[in-house]
């Protein structure tokens, strides 16, 4: 008798163990599929330009909307020196986060977040007057959340843009945020050439933030 009790308790123990297993592994599944979720949000962007001071009047509109991904998909990138079959025009570079990236011209289809660091409609190249180029990049834990760690980055920060055998060297002088409403207002000096990145705010579903650089100075490479 006293053998089948322990039989018994031992079964129930058992069972109660793979139940407290079961409940754990669909704890952290919902809690990854959750973040995978999160890094994949939705990046359309509409943008607007306003000068430094903000500019209340200027209604001047870019629009941009992020296609859907394509059905097709890319061939796997090589590894040498970013030479890829994806033809990147340009580098962006940021050392404090070790990010070294290309990204592409504007009308190719893989100019998409969901493969590259994104050049938004309505941007201007390095080596045009008073110029804007815009970047987007996922944020998250994914591999192609190029900008993760964008939050890192202060005021007086480094970047480097490396385009037509020129290496455009800019520094950070302005980061804000503002709410995913589909608008993200571009706050600069239209008198200088600047780089603007944006990204998801980090730990936050209803903000993206908004990084302004400045060419500081420029040099063959």
């Amino acid at each position: 008798m006293l053998k089948k009790l322990k039989i018994k308790n031992s079964t129930i123990l058992l069972v109660g163990i793979v139940i407290i297993l079961l409940g754990v592994i669909l704890g952290f599944y919902d809690y990854f599929m959750e973040k995978k979720n999160k890094a994949f949000s939705d990046m359309n962007i509409m943008l607007y330009e306003n000068e430094l001071p903000e500019n209340i009047d200027d209604d001047s509109e870019i629009e941009q909307k992020i296609e859907e991904n394509p059905i097709e998909e890319p061939e796997p990138e090589k590894p040498q020196n970013q030479e890829t079959k994806y033809n990147y025009i340009g580098i962006l570079e940021i050392p404090k986060i070790s990010l070294k990236r290309g990204f592409l011209d504007i009308n190719s289809r893989y100019n998409n977040v969901d493969y590259n660091i994104t050049v938004i409609n309505g941007s201007t190249f390095p080596d045009e007057k008073n110029n804007n180029l815009i970047l987007a990049s996922h944020s998250g834990l994914c591999s192609i959340c190029f900008f993760h760690n964008l939050y890192k980055l202060s005021v007086n920060d480094v970047a480097y843009v490396y385009y037509k055998n020129i290496k455009y060297n800019y520094k950070v002088t302005n980061i804000y945020e503002v709410e995913k409403t589909g608008k993200v207002a571009i706050y600069r000096d239209n008198s200088k050439n600047t780089l603007t990145l944006i990204t998801c705010t980090r730990n936050s579903d209803t903000k993206q933030t908004v990084y302004i650089l400045e060419l500081t100075n420029k040099e063959n490479y």
